[in-house]
């Protein structure tokens, strides 16, 4: 049997998609409280490599911050958010796909692209949705020269 994927009401599909662009905000503006909000206080990040093994896996807020360490190589970075598709899978809970052009600006100059799909699942809390796992799924990579 084939399962009809249930959209959300427009109101919670605008609170699903800002999760997703707050959570590029938080990343390029280096904002560890910004990025513990878009998360329940167990939300999980799981990085993969492009052959979709997993690089890491942080639970909770301090484990999840690591990730600015991370990027502390770059000087700025840019996240483009794109499609954002989200279904209901339950009462308090949903699931998600987005697509996201990352841009990595290196100290030489030059710029690291990453074309990545998130795996998302959402909880509804008191305090409205939340990330409680967020896959990153990098597709591939792209580098150009020092500008």
């Amino acid at each position: 049997m084939t399962r009809t994927p249930v959209p959300p009401e427009p109101g919670d599909a605008l609170a699903l998609r800002r999760l997703a662009e707050s959570y590029a905000l938080a990343v390029d503006g280096r904002e560890p409280a910004l990025l513990d909000a878009q998360f329940t206080d167990d939300g999980r990040l799981v990085a993969h490599k492009p052959d979709g093994t997993v690089l890491w896996e942080r639970a909770g807020s301090a484990e999840r911050n690591k990730l600015f360490d991370e990027l502390a190589v770059f000087p700025r970075t840019f996240h483009q958010v794109g499609n954002h598709v989200a279904e209901l899978t339950g009462p308090e809970s949903a699931r998600a796909v987005t697509y996201s052009l990352a841009h990595h600006l290196g100290a030489d100059g030059g710029d690291v692209r990453c074309l990545v799909r998130y795996e998302d699942e959402y909880r509804r809390t008191p305090d409205g949705w939340r990330i409680a796992v967020r896959a990153v799924l990098p597709q591939w990579y792209e580098r150009s020269e020092t500008l």
